[in-house]
């Protein structure tokens, strides 16, 4: 289920339901079981906040990684059918979803399944991407 955009307007209201639901929202992403990472929207696409579940996931800790690109993942093995549908869809505006052989820092792999979500201002501009992404190696393709 999709929650509608006018649920949040409640943000523009409370100021203590902004405070409360910021605090939510960071609990959410810093415990989640789930790889977070997000981006800036600019050349590389640099990253500027991954989650311990992401630190989990790839051996990689937050400053090895802040500013680098995600593609810092990619390797031999990547799809670049995959990466080619992911760069389409990020040009268009649109959410991707896929999975791919990433690998970890040691040079391990494992299969993730993403999805990236374009984030816009207030002008409608995309300033970030918001990545979730998950280990599916053991299930079948």
């Amino acid at each position: 289920m999709k929650v509608k955009k006018y649920v949040f307007d409640i943000f523009e209201h409370d100021e203590d339901f902004k405070f409360i639901m910021k605090r939510l929202l960071e609990a959410s992403m810093e415990e989640s079981f789930n790889s977070i990472v997000i981006t800036e929207a600019g050349k590389g696409y640099p990253i500027v906040y991954v989650n311990a579940a992401f630190c989990e996931l790839t051996g990689y800790g937050p400053q090895e990684v802040m500013g680098k690109s995600p593609s810092i993942l990619q390797g031999p093995k990547t799809d670049e059918k995959v990466i080619k549908q992911l760069n389409a869809n990020i040009a268009a505006g649109r959410l991707f979803h896929g999975k791919a052989i990433n690998y970890r820092r040691d040079g391990s792999e494992f299969m993730m399944e993403w999805k990236i979500v374009p984030i816009h201002n207030d002008k409608d501009q995309i300033t970030h991407y918001l990545a979730i992404q998950r280990d599916v190696s053991d299930q079948s393709p």
